[in-house]
């Protein structure tokens, strides 16, 4: 069944005990964000999804960047076995919600004919029957798509209470996948920045030392990267630290080995 992801939350019962553990569960959610970096706060949150949606026996969240899905916090190893045969056999429910941002659910995947043959395979290697999934709606622009994956062995064992449920769980799951690909973007362009410190560094004591333009220092880095097996920020790094010129390989073409030779 594919549900409508405009659907409100106004058919939930009006229970005031249930309505009092969500909260307790939610606010726990938002003190564990608070306490930890997102990563480990996103593996928080799908511990805590099996509590507030207490009908599914496992969780996962599964993003989609660069054409690739990686499954980036689950609530066990065989939940990451379940979204991987998703990902080979490119069907199930939860590559349909992040592909076609909706909210699909089956009582019997075993059965479903819009998943075969990963509904047989997947209830035949782990006896899973019900599927719950739902597209996350990121608010950092980039190009990455995610999705919270919710499961059990019961059959037909989520109601449409469960899926207004995980609703209000993937508005919260949403933020931290985006505090999570923020934090990972961040490290990125430092270690970027630092590298092209260090770099700027490297190319800069060897146009002193050797009175070289900064084409020809430039290009002593690079040759000695070409002739080894570490990355030019490595050789750089050298360099920066040593203040030693990088070993070069002068058999290289004549651009390179006057370079190297300071002409």
């Amino acid at each position: 069944m594919q549900i409508p992801s405009g659907r409100g939350i106004d058919a939930w019962p009006e229970d005031p005990e249930d309505l009092r553990r969500t909260a307790e569960i939610l606010g726990q959610i938002t003190r564990d964000t608070h306490d930890n970096d997102s990563g480990v706060s996103l593996d928080l949150l799908v511990k805590q999804a099996v509590r507030l949606v207490p009908n599914a026996e496992g969780a996962s969240v599964t993003t989609l960047s660069r054409g690739t899905f990686h499954t980036v916090a689950s609530t066990s190893p065989t939940v990451v076995e379940v979204d991987r045969l998703q990902y080979e056999h490119g069907s199930g429910p939860c590559v349909d919600a992040v592909l076609e941002d909706g909210i699909f659910t089956t009582g019997n995947v075993a059965r479903e004919p819009r998943w075969h043959p990963f509904g047989a395979r997947v209830h035949e290697r782990f006896g899973i029957t019900s599927m719950l999934a739902l597209r996350l709606h990121l608010l950092d622009g980039s190009d990455t798509i995610a999705g919270l994956n919710l499961s059990s062995t019961r059959p037909d064992a989520f109601t449409e209470a469960d899926v207004d449920r995980a609703r209000l769980l993937a508005t919260h799951c949403a933020l931290l996948v985006t505090a999570t690909q923020a934090s990972d973007m961040a490290v990125e362009l430092f270690q970027t920045l630092k590298g092209n410190r260090q770099i700027g560094i490297a190319v800069g004591i060897l146009m002193a030392r050797r009175n070289l333009t900064r084409d020809q220092a430039f290009d002593i880095l690079r040759y000695a990267t070409q002739n080894s097996n570490r990355t030019l920020q490595e050789v750089a790094a050298e360099v920066a630290d040593t203040g030693a010129d990088p070993e070069v390989d002068t058999s290289v073409d004549s651009g390179g080995a006057d370079a190297a030779r300071g002409q």
